[in-house]
């Protein structure tokens, strides 16, 4: 399938952040203004959160930010958003954010992953971060140039029927996106006094000291316990192939939302997270090489609902 055929589906979003990255603490204060307007509104969390007045006062930010603020919890999953623009906190992220929470404060590796895989690779949404969605899913190579993937960007959505960004819209965003996932360098050293957001912490993204290059860093990642990549892996399963009981090793390193793309994870690497797959998951998932044949098994002969089990295995990173 063409790249085209792909993304033709697909509402391109480049704006809404206010030329801000995620920052630290931004989505638990979010969080707790939510819960206290559901006490107060009996469940019902309207737009107006953050297009008031008192949003400035509640949030404790600029007006911008505030705007920057509602962009970003809808793209983590923070908070879901019905056709009215009405909100709602998201089950799993309530789960999380709760004072009492799994990790209220972004302390888990666990949970990063799962920032970073909602902002990719969010299901059941037309509406997708479109530099976030094509630089994992379709860019190559090792290393690039800001110009080079503006231009990239823009190609990609040449035969596409949406409206294209003005080049100072992109350049915006391709400035924020890499705020999100890159440390800053100054003085040609990386700054780590500049670095705000907390996706930084997966280093995905590395600037080259000196030169207006950024380096894709693929291949192992540490961070990345055998229950997250279960969840990203049922969750591409799900999206890509939901009816069947085997999903090959290609297709899990390389297809389009897979694993290996959002991850930027290598062939070694994925090998490794699936020799663990059977003990994992008590063998209800298992990893074959039979026959030339590299693959995952699906071996329950019950029904199983993939993005329930996602879910179920990714909260033992908790225990």
């Amino acid at each position: 399938m063409t790249d085209n055929a792909i993304l033709r589906d697909i509402t391109p979003v480049f704006s809404g952040h206010e030329t801000f990255p995620l920052r630290y603490g931004w989505l638990k204060k979010v969080y707790d203004a939510c819960v206290s307007i559901e006490k107060k509104k009996k469940g019902i969390i309207t737009r107006d959160l953050f297009n008031n007045d008192e949003a400035i006062v509640t949030l404790g930010v600029g007006k911008n930010m505030v705007s920057s603020m509602r962009h970003w919890s809808i793209y983590t999953s923070l908070l879901n958003t019905d056709k009215n623009k009405n909100l709602s906190i998201n089950d799993f992220a309530r789960e999380i954010f709760n004072d009492k929470g799994l990790d209220p404060w972004l302390e888990n590796y666990a949970t990063l992953w799962y920032i970073h895989w909602n902002l990719v690779a969010k299901k059941k949404c037309k509406n997708h971060l479109y530099t976030y969605l094509w630089f994992f899913n379709f860019l190559n190579g090792t290393t690039f140039e800001k110009e080079a993937l503006a231009a990239r960007i823009n190609e990609s959505l040449k035969d596409l029927p949406v409206k294209k960004p003005s080049p100072l819209t992109l350049k915006r965003d391709i400035d924020c996106f890499l705020g999100v996932y890159s440390s800053r360098v100054s003085n040609n050293k990386t700054d780590e006094d500049n670095i705000e957001s907390p996706l930084t912490e997966l280093e995905l993204i590395s600037p080259l000291v000196g030169r207006n290059l950024f380096q894709i860093n693929r291949g192992s990642k540490p961070t990345i316990s055998i229950y997250t990549f279960l969840f990203a892996l049922l969750k591409f399963w799900e999206s890509y192939s939901p009816n069947t009981k085997t999903l090959s090793f290609e297709n899990i390193c390389y297809n389009f939302m897979s694993p290996g793309r959002i991850f930027l994870l290598n062939e070694d690497a994925i090998s490794e997270y699936l020799s663990k797959l059977a003990d994992a998951t008590s063998k209800k998932f298992e990893y074959t090489e039979t026959a030339g044949m590299k693959q995952v098994i699906l071996s329950s002969e019950k029904n199983i609902k993939l993005d329930t089990w996602a879910i179920k295995y990714f909260r033992n990173n908790y225990k």
